[in-house]
């Protein structure tokens, strides 16, 4: 009784919300380990379809636990979509909206709320949200790629053994640079899966093969951490959830709104509570995940928090949380500024920029893939599909049927029959922008290209370019 009398007291002086119920104070304190993939597309692991890759650890979570097909990212893009993960808020209202930029001492994290309630919190593998935000964290470690999986289960070894935890475990794979040798035997590249808006030629089949070998790599550490919670007795009370970040870093994936781009995989599982084996078809947010944990953990979600609780639907796939969800597309490496919407069967994006083309972002740009893209782009040998990032002008709307047509490739925009859908969204659109305080701020207050669109080559040294003054640019 005094333990949960100070943890009230210590709540309260926090400002934050204290604990739901008695009967959450007296039953076992649910755990939490978050895998991160970073830059690993929605369909590429076994649950998804893809048979090609081999991920039997996601496999047997799948099995075990609860499969979303329509879950969506804040942006496709990886430091806005971590920091809109742990506050459940939206990039353009953390003040971390564009790639590398840190977030604000004034943000509160999952974490914090957490930490008053006595959950020892840890963050081991990528950070990617600055310095301030690292305060609200009890215990953060980084890692080599192929040491990740060691340090995860080290984490959880030494944590202390009279508070329940939460870990974010962020791996760095798959982002590029790829190198053979990530997993044995590597995958070959005439089996790996050639998605319609990229070429089949030898090039790019083994740089989807190295992409490939890291997903698995990334799979192969979550395995070693099921194994740890197992040996300590732990599995029961322990919710697991498989994410990541954005899209696959390939042309028309990463920094993309639409679905190769911002529909995450999303994997959870929780013993006794989650219904094994099950799949939801319900629209889902990145941005739900930290209010869905706080009231796991017996805590009312924060008042900044802008995303809604998932624990009915966890519990029942029937249940709708969310009509809606939306995607944000800042700067990433280059300038853009574009907004989705998202329902169970469509994808409405909305363009500021038509003058710019679809570029990917700079380490897409230095791939083998892309130089294969810009060699057959002079040649002719595009599709238009394949070749549609690199045209202007691009349309300023775009409508695309997700159920068939999951990789946006026809844009329904102009159909006379889609008009009231896309009056529909386009509403829904509006209304979040107004709610959120989301505008087009003009062409000329937008940062501006960090690399050349054509090479990749840095363009601005040093520091982001948004942090740079307009005098120095």
């Amino acid at each position: 009784m005094h333990r949960i009398a100070n943890t009230l007291f210590l709540l309260a002086c926090l400002g934050l919300p204290s604990v739901q119920s008695a009967e959450n104070q007296k039953s076992e304190p649910t755990n939490f380990v978050i895998f991160v993939a970073d830059d690993m597309a929605w369909d590429d692991s076994g649950p998804y379809g893809n048979q090609n890759v081999r991920t039997p650890n996601m496999d047997r979570l799948a099995v075990e636990g609860m499969r979303f097909d329509q879950a969506y990212l804040t942006c496709s893009s990886c430091s806005p979509s971590r920091c809109s993960m742990l506050t459940g808020r939206y990039p353009h209202n953390t003040g971390a909206g564009e790639l590398h930029l840190p977030l604000p001492k004034d943000q509160t994290m999952l974490t914090t709320p957490l930490r008053a309630m006595g959950y020892w919190t840890a963050v081991v593998g990528k950070w990617h949200l600055g310095n301030a935000a690292a305060e609200q964290v009890d215990f953060r470690k980084g890692s080599k790629p192929d040491a990740m999986g060691a340090a995860w289960v080290e984490a959880i070894e030494n944590r202390p053994k009279d508070r329940p935890f939460f870990m974010w475990a962020a791996h760095s794979d798959p982002h590029r640079a790829y190198a053979p040798g990530a997993v044995t035997p590597p995958h070959a590249p005439e089996r790996v899966s050639i998605p319609a808006f990229l070429p089949d030629t030898p090039d790019v089949r083994e740089d989807l093969a190295l992409y490939y070998d890291e997903v698995s790599r990334f799979d192969e550490h979550i395995g070693m951490v099921l194994e740890e919670l197992e040996s300590q007795g732990l599995t029961e009370s322990t919710m697991i959830l498989v994410i990541s970040d954005n899209g696959r870093p390939f042309p028309h994936c990463k920094t993309m709104v639409t679905v190769p781009g911002v529909r995450t995989p999303f994997i959870a599982k929780l013993p006794n509570r989650i219904p094994a084996g099950t799949t939801n078809q319900q629209v889902i947010s990145s941005i739900d995940i930290a209010p869905t944990i706080l009231e796991l953990a017996g805590v009312k979600p924060l008042d900044t928090m802008q995303g809604k609780s998932l624990r009915r639907t966890l519990m029942d796939p029937k249940q709708v949380i969310r009509k809606h969800a939306f995607s944000e597309h800042n700067w990433h490496d280059y300038r853009a500024f574009e907004r989705a919407a998202f329902d169970r069967q469509y994808c409405y994006v909305r363009n500021w920029l038509p003058s710019t083309p679809a570029t990917p972002p700079a380490d897409a740009v230095n791939s083998p893939t892309y130089r294969e893209m810009k060699r057959l782009f002079k040649e002719g040998k595009l599709t238009d599909e394949q070749q549609a990032c690199m045209m202007t002008p691009r349309r300023e709307e775009f409508l695309f049927d997700t159920i068939k047509d999951p990789n946006c490739l026809n844009n329904l925009a102009e159909d006379p029959g889609m008009i009231s859908r896309l009056k529909q969204l386009r509403l829904a659109l509006d209304a979040w922008q107004k709610r959120t305080g989301d505008q087009f701020p003009g062409e000329d207050q937008l940062t501006p290209d960090g690399f050349n669109r054509e090479t990749g080559d840095r363009m601005i040294k040093g520091a982001h370019p948004s942090l740079i003054s307009k005098k120095q640019r």
